[in-house]
């Protein structure tokens, strides 16, 4: 029981120093990331701007909705492509329709010939069987007839 007191100093410095370690882990990871942005910086001073100053605007800012603004252009191009390809896709479909009902129609064929060689064959088969248990029967009947007629006839001594 004495010990137990002494544990919980050293807990909390053990979970002191975890979060002291993760903070010290942190400044490290930001003082690299600065160290790669200053590096990044001195290659572009030594090799030039890749895009030579240029700032690239994408039309998004305070007069997007002018007619004449790079959001209007945008948008007007996205929708003349949709206009195009959606009327490519419309006359492909037409296009294909024909061999599409075609390819149906020959699976429809192909399914309906299947079904009816199943029908076939399940008609011959119950047949066949019914042909069996008939003569089967009869053979009984007749094995049957022959014994009564063979005891009727017999003369017991």
């Amino acid at each position: 029981m004495a010990a137990f007191p002494l544990l919980i100093p050293l807990l909390a410095t053990g979970a002191a120093t975890a979060i002291a370690g993760d903070t010290i882990r942190k400044a490290g990871d930001n003082k690299k990331i600065k160290e790669i942005l200053e590096k990044n910086k001195m290659y572009e001073q030594m090799l030039g701007n890749p895009t030579g100053g240029f700032g690239y605007q994408t039309g998004f800012g305070p007069g997007m909705e002018l007619p004449l603004s790079g959001y209007q252009s945008i948008l007007r191009y996205n929708q003349q492509m949709s206009d195009q390809q959606r009327r490519a896709l419309a006359e492909n479909l037409a296009v294909i329709e024909p061999f599409t009902d075609r390819a149906k129609r020959r699976d429809f064929e192909r399914n309906m010939a299947a079904a009816r060689f199943r029908t076939q064959l399940g008609t011959q088969q119950g047949l066949t069987l019914q042909g069996q248990r008939g003569a089967q029967a009869l053979a009984q009947d007749a094995q049957r007839a022959a014994g009564t007629a063979l005891a009727s006839n017999y003369q017991y001594q």
